[in-house]
């Protein structure tokens, strides 16, 4: 994986970037995790309740990371989760790498707090369905990044979605409608990106404080693939179904690979991709129930709905 990551950084064409990154995938499929020293510096976790946030706290204990479970109530339950991992081997929650802390990305001093003293955060939050996107997706990040700039964190990983640029995709238009949730999204990454440029221009980051947008989509329950059955590219130009066990483990990944060091990427299972300008709701919701409702209802009553800003709007400052 450290090798498929490396290969974000590398400009060349799709077709050799697609192929670079395959062969690197493969090779990175046979070594083993480095586990981080225990003493090693924490790991904040916003939004560890969330399915894709336990999936991240997993993944950094495996690697013997100390994490800091972040939720809006404080509490982090973590006894359904107990038992083996893939490689049969008992996932440590009682371990003393593992601490809860509230934090509420609404509130800005609790995260403040929170992500002190932190070496990488993971924002794994996003509105829930009643909720209000713009308050969390795009307000809520913008203050994460504000955050982990004042605190010199050396990473802000992301958990973003793929097809985020492309306002016109049926999937856009159809998870938009939910509070304008896509537009909050795309914006939130945006300013985000701003964000890290002026702190930069202005002289208030340090050493390697910097942020990695991952972009997986249609996330799936299952219990992963492996490095060997995903695709990483950029340019938000391909999307398919994911497992969160390897989302996780890609934004694990990320968060310690210098090639990934201010880059957006979009990972997926290989054999799953789609491209996003054409992104259907079935291509992005794991439910087969609600793909085949939301296959019916979407087409021209979705079709406009969507931010009106164009496609785009994902450079980074290094990709």
């Amino acid at each position: 994986m450290r090798a498929a990551l490396s290969a974000v950084g590398v400009s060349a064409p799709a077709p050799l970037r697609a192929r670079r990154t395959r062969r690197n995938l493969i090779r990175a499929a046979s070594g083993e995790v480095e586990p981080a020293p225990p003493d090693a510096s924490t790991s904040v976790v916003l939004g560890a309740n969330g399915r894709t946030g336990r999936e991240i706290v997993r993944s950094l204990l495996r690697r013997k990371m100390a994490v800091r479970a972040c939720t809006r109530s404080g509490t982090f339950d973590a006894r359904e989760l107990l038992g083996d991992d893939a490689t049969g081997t008992v996932v440590p929650w009682t371990s003393p790498l593992l601490q809860t802390a509230m934090a509420d990305v609404t509130r800005p001093e609790t995260v403040a707090t929170a992500t002190r003293g932190a070496r990488a955060v993971f924002f794994a939050c996003t509105a829930p369905a009643n909720g209000e996107p713009d308050l969390v997706d795009r307000k809520g990040l913008v203050d994460v990044a504000r955050a982990c700039i004042e605190n010199n964190v050396s990473r802000l990983v992301v958990i973003s979605g793929a097809g985020i640029t492309k306002t016109s995709s049926p999937a856009y238009g159809f998870l938009n409608a939910f509070g304008g949730r896509m537009d909050a999204k795309l914006a939130g990454e945006d300013e985000l990106r701003g964000t890290y440029r002026a702190a930069a221009a202005a002289g208030r980051t340090k050493g390697d404080v910097a942020y990695t947008i991952v972009r997986p989509s249609g996330l799936l329950n299952g219990p992963g693939k492996g490095v060997r059955a995903l695709a990483v590219n950029q340019g938000d130009e391909a999307a398919g179904f994911i497992d969160r066990v390897d989302a996780a483990e890609t934004a694990v990944e990320a968060s310690t690979n210098p090639a990934c060091l201010n880059v957006t990427f979009e990972v997926y299972d290989a054999g799953a991709a789609v491209p996003t300008r054409d992104l259907s709701v079935a291509d992005v919701l794991s439910d087969p129930i609600l793909r085949a409702v939301a296959s019916v209802v979407t087409g021209a009553a979705f079709g406009g709905i969507g931010g009106g800003r164009g496609e785009g709007g994902a450079g980074d400052d290094a990709r």
